[in-house]
């Protein structure tokens, strides 16, 4: 029993390794943004894939057990973009929220729009406070063809709308 014990608190310290390493490395382009931005321009169509995005939300499941593509990820830098999707296709919205603070981002999708998945994720703790803001992820599906779009707003629940609320909006044309 006390083999077993150690093989598991082993394994246990492996992976919290596997992972601190993981969280270490740095992402990004290493210093090729300025190259990038000025061969692509002041394109408002939508960029590759985030890399920053936690790698457990790569497939959800619904109830029924069938497996979601998250497909590409917009975040709040993608504001006021436009994305093009093919019917039945996903994507994913990824918004830094604080609800400890009571802050939350409340979406409004067109009809030809559909949450599929809605998941809050904690960021990094290592302190154990309490209130760490983190990430909030809905995957989104396109319903149906046209012109389609996503409002967000990011505020307090209680407090009334001022016009000073960070704002999020995403133009997507569906095929």
């Amino acid at each position: 029993m006390k083999k077993v014990l150690k093989a598991i608190a082993m394994l246990f310290i492996v992976a919290a390794v596997v992972f601190v390493a993981g969280c270490a490395g740095k992402t990004g382009n290493m210093g090729n943004e300025a190259q990038e931005n000025e061969t692509q321009g002041n394109n408002d169509q939508l960029q590759p894939v985030n890399p920053e995005i936690p790698t457990n939300v790569t497939n959800n499941t619904t109830e029924a057990n069938e497996t979601i593509e998250k497909g590409q990820v917009v975040t709040e830098a993608d504001s006021g973009k436009t994305m093009s999707l093919k019917k039945g296709e996903n994507f994913t919205i990824s918004l830094r929220e604080d609800p400890s603070a009571g802050y939350l981002w409340k979406l409004n999708l067109s009809s030809g729009l559909s949450i599929l998945d809605d998941e809050y994720i904690e960021g990094l703790n290592p302190e154990h406070l309490e209130g760490v803001p983190g990430t909030h992820l809905w995957i989104i599906e396109a319903t149906a063809p046209g012109s389609q779009r996503v409002n967000g707003i990011y505020k307090r629940t209680w407090e009334n709308i001022t016009g000073t609320e960070e704002k999020f909006t995403l133009n997507v044309e569906v095929e």
